[in-house]
């Protein structure tokens, strides 16, 4: 075990929330998981463990300790405009993911690509000891088809065994046992969440259905090209006999004046050409960028009009881009370093495919293509370096660096049908019974094509062969690039393949699993909202707080112990003192799993006249309510949303939940309920309702945040919530019964809803913009100061 573990398990204590059971097992009372943990064993958070049939629980240390506006958690009928402390230790009951090997592929919006390329795409990165956090600035696609922003990527060294998930149509996922992937061993129920090292044969690993378009792209070659530097060559005005003549006129003792006279230059001129000539370099050499001329752009020394500085990704371009990706090259002058061709290869045979990019050339750029005739092929041939240049930059310059252009994934789906088409129609074959095959030697143009054939509801399975290295052409010995990949799907049902199909998923069944030795670098990523991402299309799982959750998911996993700072709880609470904080709160990881240290701290905050409160998921039991209860003063709980499906998708139950509002309210606690409002997800008025309604069943005095979703990704929908939409929210809370509704994340722009308001006379009693108390005018025995009704929340 690596030193992070053994500090861990050196900070504990015997928990009060188990029970002992036979064989000196014991079930853990902190979360709604309920684990039984045998001796020696961990439970799901990874934190709490069984020792000699005692359970052993964080104690005697923070991770993150923070001091805040109690507006952030956010509190608004607590103490307002005072600062809260908030602590947190390791780990997590939702038990999140872990790593895979760097050359999986991760779904983003550039693309396919592997994660070890995407943890290098960081050019800001922090490193620890034992690993690093890369900050590319990539979204990845998640199980509702939408981007999210990448948070982190995470490398870190790891030794130990790795699970090799062998698949049928995908290739091998290498992950560590802990790593959670959506999968089902019964296809009639929804996928969940489980661990690698507990997959079976029976199993089936989810890839989901729905996927989003977006609007018309637009390519900008200005952009693209605009840093393109080229180097060429400015000879002299004058002619070779010109020049003879100079130095013979030298050599005969005229001066450079008289000379310079004779063919109208300075005599400098003729001195400088002069040097030059003995030297050799009868040429001047310049730098430069392409220029941009009336809305086009071009090199120098090329010839006009050049491309357009911008122009939209049309269905003839995408086509256009399919055969390039297929057939194309970009061949450079030896002679000429800065002048290119563009080249698409056919046989004989495919005189109509040249006639069409002949077509395309001439429609796209207005470019006269030529047919160049071979002994085996049939080329088209064009020679204009922007072009060729642009090309390169979208798609690759050569067969083993080919890749899909970044503008198709997200582009609309008849652009991506063009492409596609054209793709198969240059380089690919289109059987009978509907199967689709195509064969490259770059797997990013492997994976980009599978990724839109996945998009537009097609299966697409990978094939990755290991290939010898040298093979024999038309007689010559040539070397072969080392893998050679096939894409294959059905466009039609007439083959019945293993896959099954789900309204939400396809469910693609294992070959097999096995365990493997490995020693080398893991990385997994952390993306926002809904903490999930595709790794070779499968959906799988990954931390909301990789920091603080992750410790102890593998030996490796030592950078945590950065942040590990060893206090007691009258440390805490002195430092609370400190900092002039009013409330002591216990957040950051899930504080159900940290119940123990969490009351040896609220014991010393209450005797010290400080209020205690938790930021919680609410998957609580009623044992850790009793427990946590008596000094807690409030409750604050994520309700992510109506649908247990969605629950179960981010990682927990809808019901779980709702229990847990009404747990935290019947022991008396002041609770406090956020929504975070996504477009799509849980923004509609029925979902609106049905959460609004249940929270005034439990009480109408229940303040209930709606807080904006901030857009993370370019797709048209779903979008940044706007003001709009959170007042609809806040007012369908109104209209159901509940007192106090807030509208969060979009401050000056929500009226009313950022303050807070007497429920009888409207009187404003706390004026607010975002986290900041402008006026607060509630009495300091909770009463509005207008009309004396007494105001629900802790106030003193």
């Amino acid at each position: 075990m690596a030193a992070l573990s053994a500090l861990l398990d050196s900070l504990t204590v015997e928990g009060e929330l188990y029970e002992k059971l036979a064989d000196d097992s014991v079930r853990c009372f902190a979360c709604g998981h309920r684990c039984l943990i045998r001796e020696g064993k961990r439970g799901i958070c990874q934190v709490r463990f069984n020792k000699g049939g005692k359970l052993m629980v964080p104690h005697g240390y923070v991770a993150a300790l923070q001091n805040d506006p109690i507006e952030k958690k956010p509190f608004s009928h607590v103490l307002p405009g005072s600062n809260a402390l908030t602590f947190g230790m390791l780990g997590c009951d939702y038990h999140c993911s872990y790593c895979f090997t760097g050359d999986t592929m991760v779904v983003t919006d550039r693309g396919p690509i592997e994660l070890q390329a995407a943890f290098e795409l960081g050019e800001s990165r922090i490193a620890q000891a034992d690993g690093d956090i890369s900050f590319p600035q990539l979204k990845a696609v998640t199980s509702s088809g939408n981007l999210r922003d990448v948070k982190g990527v995470f490398r870190h060294s790891y030794r130990g065994e790795v699970v090799k998930i062998k698949l049928y149509y995908l290739p091998v996922l290498r992950c560590t046992p802990d790593h959670r992937l959506y999968a089902t061993d019964d296809t009639s129920k929804q996928p969940v969440l489980i661990h690698a090292g507990d997959l079976t044969h029976a199993s089936y690993l989810a890839v989901p259905k729905a996927f989003k378009f977006s609007s018309p792209q637009i390519i900008d070659a200005e952009q693209i090209l605009g840093n393109y530097q080229v180097t060429y060559q400015t000879p002299w005005k004058l002619s070779k006999d010109d020049m003879q003549i100079i130095m013979d006129l030298s050599a005969r003792g005229k001066s450079s004046r008289e000379i310079g006279a004779m063919f109208g230059k300075s005599g400098s001129y003729i001195r400088h050409l002069r040097a030059k000539i003995r030297n050799g370099r009868v040429t001047d050499t310049k730098t430069s960028y392409p220029y941009v001329e009336n809305g086009f752009l071009r090199f120098p020394n090329e010839r006009q009009p050049g491309l357009p500085v911008k122009f939209e990704l049309s269905a003839e371009l995408a086509e256009l881009l399919g055969y390039y990706c297929a057939e194309g090259s970009i061949v450079g002058s030896d002679r000429r370093p800065n002048s290119f061709s563009i080249n698409f290869s056919f046989s004989k045979k495919e005189k109509h495919l040249a006639d069409r990019v002949i077509h395309l050339l001439k429609g796209c750029f207005g470019m006269e293509g030529r047919y160049v005739w071979r002994d085996t092929t049939l080329s088209v041939s064009v020679s204009k370096a922007s072009l060729a240049l642009l090309l390169k930059a979208l798609a690759g310059e050569r067969s083993t660096k080919k890749q899909v252009p970044e503008a198709l994934f997200d582009a609309s789906r008849g652009i991506v049908r063009a492409f596609l088409d054209a793709y198969i129609e240059g380089d690919g074959h289109k059987l009978a019974n509907g199967k689709v095959t195509s064969t490259t030697v770059s797997k990013k143009l492997a994976y980009g094509v599978a990724w839109l054939a996945l998009k537009c509801g097609y299966f697409p399975s990978i094939y990755d062969a290991e290939m010898p290295e040298t093979a024999e052409i038309q007689g010559r010995v040539v070397r072969r690039a080392p893998h050679q990949y096939t894409v294959a799907w059905y466009e039609t049902n007439e083959v019945q393949r293993k896959i099954v199909e789900t309204e939400e998923f396809h469910l693609v069944p294992l070959r097999g699993v096995e365990i493997e030795a490995f020693d080398g670098n893991v990385f997994n990523m952390e993306v926002d909202g809904e903490h999930n991402y595709l790794a070779n299309f499968f959906l799988v799982s990954n931390c909301q707080n990789w920091l603080t959750s992750q410790a102890m998911r593998d030996p490796a996993s030592d950078v945590s112990a950065q942040f590990i700072r060893e206090m007691t709880p009258q440390g805490v609470v002195d430092h609370a003192l400190r900092v002039n904080a009013s409330v002591v709160v216990s957040s950051y990881n899930e504080p159900l799993i940290t119940s123990e240290w969490a009351v040896d701290i609220f014991k010393v905050a209450k005797a010290n006249g400080l209020m205690r409160a938790c930021v919680s998921n609410g998957n609580n039991t009623p044992e850790v309510m009793d427990y946590l209860a008596p000094y807690l003063s409030a409750y604050k709980i994520d309700l992510k949303c109506m649908s247990d499906r969605n629950y179960r998708k981010l990682g927990g139950t809808l019901q779980h939940t709702l229990d847990g509002i009404k747990r935290a309210r019947e022991h008396g606690l002041w609770v406090e309920v956020v929504t975070l409002v996504i477009p799509g997800f849980n923004d509609s008025n029925e979902e609106l309702w049905d959460a609004a309604r249940f929270l005034a069943e439990v009480s109408t005095d229940i303040p209930w945040h709606v807080t904006a979703f901030h857009k993370d990704y370019k797709m048209i929908e779903p979008d940044n919530t706007d003001a709009q939409t959170l007042i609809r929210a806040a007012e369908i809370g109104r209209e159901a019964g509940l007192k106090f509704v807030y509208a969060g994340n979009l401050p000056g722009t929500v009226g009313e809803y950022e303050d807070t308001s007497c429920p009888r006379c409207s009187y404003r009693l706390v004026k607010r913009r975002g986290y900041i108390v402008m006026e607060n005018r509630i009495s300091p025995e909770g009463k509005c100061p207008k009309c004396g009704e007494a105001i629900p929340g802790l106030w003193v």
